[in-house]
């Protein structure tokens, strides 16, 4: 498989970061230097240093693109190159980080002119690479393995469909728990497993038929919202609308389900 540029830094680099965050996992809190951003949202040095690591890879060989990163890095790019620019989540699931819980994602997505190019989103425990590439499909990487290619799932009916979602911060996070029980009576099953960027790979593998949370955050969801469509899904806001900018609320299905959740979820946006 021969990937772009784009999508073949992002994958590299994906790996160089994924070695380093795993390196720092086993380590406790104090080591890991926890600390809070906000009430229920924590960064730790792995989280920096992930983002120091992936940002200067980018500054290095993209001088005139720009960067948007969780962590704060934020650098413009050049004007001429019409915004092409890296939207980069050093860790997705801090908080699983911190606790020492292997389920936590690096995301790398790129952006050229309001349309994502290429994506990548690691399971770094897992060792699972999820790779996407506009008009050239979605794939999974494991190890030295030739990438396989992914395809969301074919589930039309809700009650036979694994669901995820996540718990964002509030004020937005009362109003949308108040709405999850509905789901899990109605769904086979839903997962909330502190990651958006795994979810939304997930339902691109077929692993999850559908994934929903408001007020994401573009780092959050960049490179999955690409892997989703390169796999034949679908992803819109709680209204149908496509996602553009990246961020925001996200409906992310298999495809067939989709009007099927929009009409639950449009209903509570």
């Amino acid at each position: 498989m021969e990937f772009a540029e784009t999508t073949a830094f992002a994958l590299s680099v994906a790996r160089e970061a994924a070695d380093l965050v795993m390196r720092i996992l086993p380590e406790g809190m104090t080591s890991k230097n926890v600390r809070h951003k906000g009430p229920r949202d924590l960064v730790t040095r792995a989280d920096h240093e992930a983002e120091r690591l992936i940002t200067a890879r980018i500054r290095t060989r993209f001088p005139n693109h720009g960067i948007l990163a969780e962590e704060g890095t934020a650098v413009s790019g050049d004007a001429a190159r019409d915004s092409a620019r890296w939207i980069v989540d050093p860790i997705d699931g801090t908080t699983n980080f911190a606790h020492g819980v292997p389920m936590f994602a690096v995301s790398i997505g790129y952006e050229e002119r309001g349309t994502l190019r290429s994506g990548v989103v690691v399971v770094p425990p897992l060792g699972e690479f999820f790779v996407a590439e506009h008009g050239l499909g979605a794939f999974l990487i494991v190890g030295s393995a030739e990438p396989q290619r992914l395809a969301t799932s074919r589930v039309t009916e809700l009650s036979e469909a694994l669901i995820a979602t996540g718990l964002p911060g509030e004020p937005v996070r009362s109003v949308h728990v108040a709405t999850i029980p509905s789901f899990m009576r109605d769904a086979q099953e839903v997962r909330i497993m502190g990651t958006a960027a795994a979810h939304l790979a997930y339902v691109a593998a077929g692993r999850l038929d559908a994934f929903w949370e408001p007020g994401l955050n573009p780092w959050d969801v960049a490179a999955g919202i690409l892997l989703v469509e390169e796999a034949g899904g679908r992803v819109s806001d709680f209204n149908g609308r496509p996602i553009s900018p990246p961020g925001g609320d996200i409906l992310a299905t298999n495809g067939p389900l989709h009007i099927t959740l929009l009409e639950r979820v449009s209903r509570r946006a």
